[in-house]
């Protein structure tokens, strides 16, 4: 009679205390020695969970017991749990996928027994798997949680900008001593910080990563440091991904309802104000992308208004207002880059921004003696605080002069913050000296005529830096442009409005 041919089925989990795959392969030797079973192959999963099936040596295995060319019958295997840890999809291997094939699994672990016996084994056994990896997994988290309270990191990646600190517990596990992680600022931190910081105020992705000094990172990973918010806010967040295999996997993250947030548990790079900013933003963009189902950019989103202030919306190709009006987005976006070319770039514009550097420059006289005035109270804090200096040597209840000096020191970096900003500003006025109408048209055309190479998002923000808010009446669709041009940081911006014809709605 020709001997019976197997394969041998190995798994083992992160659980320091599970069996390794070199023993299980030990046994399973030994068991088909005593048996005169021939093994003829095997399939291992090393350090993976048995809670699903999700496993690369399992989806070969199953992969070969449904191809017509195998030449074994017979699975061996150490015990019910390597398999799998939840009964149901150990039922359904072996119930249907097994007997549907001709192939038996043989147990190790499970004696020898009539077949009912076996059956109310097994199904004990499977029942007992399943019992252990919810209590381990409840375990596990408990000490997760525990973790995380005081101070230390539930596992995983740093995200990007912090990198993982090791502290020793004192405690010695398998002759090395046993650590626990916490995030500490890395290298990168600050240009992450003020990624972040931006794309809080609005700033799009790019131009943020850009500013920031971090352009040419992929989008996923900027979106990823996005999703991060609540970490760079100093907050450790567990329990907010699905559970793989669940039925609302899909989804990915759970509601943020249902997630764990430990406060202050690291340094944190943004305020936790900016970090909820961000994830709204993240939130809303989901929730249009969801809504609209194409790719299409708003180029006016934020900036378009009804007269009476209410926001038009973008939604499926369409501005809306309200339930009823709509009109084509794509029209809009186009009469308002064909105004902005036109208008913007004009005679009149330049001679506006030209006379609004002109009425800076004769205010210049007039800041330049409020600074000789902010230089005299300084001087003045300077005198009084020297005084009472002198008299700290002489008196012996010092408290009360040294509340006077602390306060004095304070009046006088306020002048000293103010005297610095008026000269950064009277410095960028001088620097517009020579502009003249023509200076600026040329300046307002390249401007223009490079944000209408850039991309949808690119352009989308240069807009916004050019235009204050577009009114669209809702009636007739006559729109007015407000333009805001931006001259220094300090110099202010002037303001433009302008109406131009009508839009057709679809």
């Amino acid at each position: 009679m020709p001997r019976e041919q197997a394969v041998l089925y190995l798994r083992s989990s992160k659980d320091r205390s599970d069996v390794s795959i070199d023993a299980q392969r030990r046994e399973l030797y030994v068991l088909a020695k005593a048996r005169e079973i021939i093994i003829v192959g095997e399939y291992a999963d090393a350090v993976e969970s048995g809670k699903d099936e999700d496993r690369p040596g399992f989806q070969n295995l199953l992969c070969d017991l449904r191809s017509p060319s195998r030449t074994w019958n017979l699975i061996l295997v150490l015990d019910t749990a390597r398999i799998s840890r939840r009964r149901l999809h150990a039922v359904i291997f072996e119930e249907q996928e097994c007997r549907r094939y001709n192939v038996r699994i043989l147990y190790k672990s499970l004696p020898d027994a009539d077949p009912i016996t076996e059956m109310l084994l097994k199904s004990i056994l499977q029942a007992m798997d399943e019992w252990h990896s919810l209590t381990s997994k409840t375990k596990g988290l408990a000490g997760m949680a525990e973790n995380i309270r005081q101070g230390y990191r539930a596992g995983g990646t740093p995200p990007t900008g912090y990198r993982i600190k090791r502290i020793e517990t004192g405690a010695i596990r398998e002759g090395a001593p046993v650590t626990k992680s916490k995030l500490i600022p890395d290298e990168n931190a600050l240009q992450i910080r003020a990624y972040l910081q931006n794309r809080a105020r609005g700033v799009s992705r790019n131009d943020a990563a850009k500013l920031a000094g971090i352009y040419g990172k992929t989008g996923t990973t900027l979106l990823g440091i996005k999703k991060n918010a609540m970490t760079y806010a100093g907050h450790t967040i567990w329990n907010r991904h699905q559970e793989k295999g669940s039925k609302d996997y899909s989804s990915v993250l759970r509601d943020e309802s249902e997630w764990v947030i430990h406060k202050n548990t690291h340094e944190p790079l943004i305020s936790e104000e900016e970090a909820q900013q961000i994830l709204e933003m993240l939130a809303t963009t989901s929730k249009r992308r969801k809504r609209n189902g194409n790719n299409y950019t708003y180029m006016l989103s934020g900036i378009l208004f009804a007269p009476k202030g209410e926001a038009w919306w973008g939604d499926c190709g369409y501005y809306r207002l309200g339930k009823t009006v709509r009109v084509a987005a794509h029209n809009v976006d186009k009469a308002i880059l064909e105004n902005v070319r036109e208008y913007a770039t004009s005679p009149a514009v330049a001679e506006a921004v030209a006379k609004h550097y002109q009425k800076m420059r004769a205010e210049q006289q007039y800041q330049k003696r409020n600074l000789d005035k902010i230089d005299n109270k300084i001087n003045e804090f300077d005198k009084k605080i020297s005084k009472l200096v002198d008299y700290l040597a002489e008196t012996s209840s010092p408290a009360p002069i040294l509340r006077n000096i602390e306060g004095m020191e304070k009046d006088r970096d306020v002048l000293v913050s103010t005297k610095t900003a008026l000269l950064n500003q009277l410095e960028g006025i001088s620097a517009y000296k020579n502009v003249t109408p023509a200076v600026i048209q040329k300046t307002l055309s390249n401007l223009i005529e490079n944000m209408q190479q850039e991309a949808p998002e690119q352009l989308r923000a240069g807009l916004h830096r050019l235009i204050q808010k577009v009114e669209l009446c809702p009636e007739t669709f006559q729109a007015t442009i407000t333009y805001q041009i931006n001259l220094t940081e300090s110099g202010g911006k002037v303001v433009l409005p302008r109406g131009f014809e009508p839009l057709l709605p679809t």
